[in-house]
């Protein structure tokens, strides 16, 4: 069982990454990210939480608001892969039978678990949660249904493990592109000639469709307008203590423009984790690969500040084909001064390091650039919504470093966890 809709249609790990180090504050109106946000605004900061059916990871954002995450998915791999991803702990195990003693969370958290289940099996899984929750705590969940009244079904359902239970549609006309391009019956209910503009978008175009989805939805909650009542798609809140606002209860999100407590690795500023460092348009969002990574397009930037930088390191890779035949090549500079050249005629990891010249150690503002002769499309993988991005490389763990081993003589304590199941 896996948190979110998509993981959960796969059965693979998901491609999106929720670490809050890799999060931008405009994402906040992705559209796949509205029931990630309706639960950061209704969580107290400072809290103990438990998601069950984690999936990879899908609500890290709340370390922003210095919550505790505790992860539960019956897939090893997911688990891994949240604990990656920012997850405090996370163990792989049946979600009916929850790993902790009783009374150990303020908040119970799930997203597509519910959806399917029978009446005795669902209520069997509730009581496990409602054991785990401390007396006051709240349980949210993200629901799927086959019909309007199957919502209604939940809630009964929930009533009779908690003594207050509230239910509202997702707001179903708020989907992402791809969501309303999928086969499965909705195509019908639309005009044809929405659905043929929504198979015209390029990647990035989805991508800003997405994000004005996800801003209606935003404004929908903040503005309590009322939904249809026979969306599929809900959102319900319960708990044995009376219940607050549906939404918005603990809203708080100055957490989500600045994060600057994992700008550092062991060995210098890694840009790629940082809020500090700005990717432009010739950077793709970053993706779990793993490890979690950017795509290039054909040519990026990085822009950043800091008072001295004497080497640059980082890793690379491509899936570009023919590289025998036609080798990758590939151009760095750093304030328009090429510090590094090079081809890639094979696959694979190449870990790169490269000395900055001393005219330009202490600019302050910098730009490291990256130009490539050639990009591939990735494989399509079928479907109305293709991936039609044009991509060179992958980068990741791009670290700056001065003449010591720390930044600003301070060394970090940043490392990357990983679960260890016992």
């Amino acid at each position: 069982m896996t948190a979110n809709g998509n993981a959960g249609k796969q059965q693979n790990l998901s491609d999106e990454v929720f670490d809050a180090r890799y999060f931008k504050a405009l994402d906040r109106f992705d559209i796949s990210l509205a029931p990630t946000m309706w639960v950061y605004d209704n969580v107290r900061a400072g809290s103990q939480l438990l998601h069950v059916g984690c999936g990879a990871g899908t609500l890290a954002l709340l370390k922003r608001k210095g919550v505790t995450i505790t992860g539960v998915d019956s897939s090893r791999e997911f688990a891994l892969a949240a604990r990656r991803n920012g997850y405090d702990a996370s163990f792989q195990a049946d979600p009916g039978l929850l790993p902790f003693p009783g009374q150990s969370f303020d908040y119970v958290v799930s997203f597509g678990l519910l959806d399917a289940l029978a009446a005795t099996e669902e209520e069997s899984l509730l009581s496990e949660m409602k054991r785990v929750l401390r007396s006051d705590g709240v349980s949210l969940h993200g629901i799927e249904c086959s019909n309007a009244a199957a919502g209604t079904d939940h809630r009964t359902r929930f009533l009779k493990v908690f003594q207050h239970a509230a239910i509202e549609p997702r707001y179903g006309f708020c989907l992402s592109a791809e969501d309303f391009l999928d086969a499965d019956g909705r195509e019908s209910n639309l005009e044809p000639d929405f659905i043929e503009y929504l198979r015209g978008l390029s990647f990035k175009e989805r991508r800003a469709f997405d994000l004005a989805m996800g801003y209606v939805s935003s404004r929908v909650s903040d503005l309590g307008v009322s939904m249809p009542s026979n969306a599929t798609q809900f959102l319900l809140k319960a708990s044995d203590a009376p219940l607050g606002p549906f939404h918005n209860e603990h809203r708080d999100r100055r957490g989500l423009f600045s994060f600057p407590l994992t700008d550092q690795s062991e060995n210098g500023w890694c840009l790629d984790r940082s809020s500090q460092a700005v990717f432009d348009d010739g950077w793709f969002q970053p993706v779990f690969l793993p490890p979690v990574v950017r795509w290039l397009g054909k040519h990026g930037c990085i822009r950043f500040q800091t008072d001295e930088v004497a080497t640059i390191t980082l890793d690379l890779m491509t899936q570009m084909p023919d590289l025998t035949g036609q080798p990758l090549g590939l151009e760095i500079s750093l304030n328009s001064v090429k510090i590094c050249a090079f081809s890639l005629y094979k696959h694979g990891w190449l870990q790169l390091s490269m000395s900055v010249p001393e005219v330009l150690k202490s600019k302050g503002d910098y730009e490291l650039e990256f130009r490539a002769n050639r990009t591939a499309q990735p494989c399509q993988s079928g479907g109305d919504a293709q991936d039609d991005r044009e991509l060179s490389v992958a980068v990741c763990n791009v670290e700056v470093r001065g003449q010591r081993s720390e930044i600003s003589g301070q060394k970090s304590d940043f490392k990357l966890g990983v679960l260890s199941n016992r």
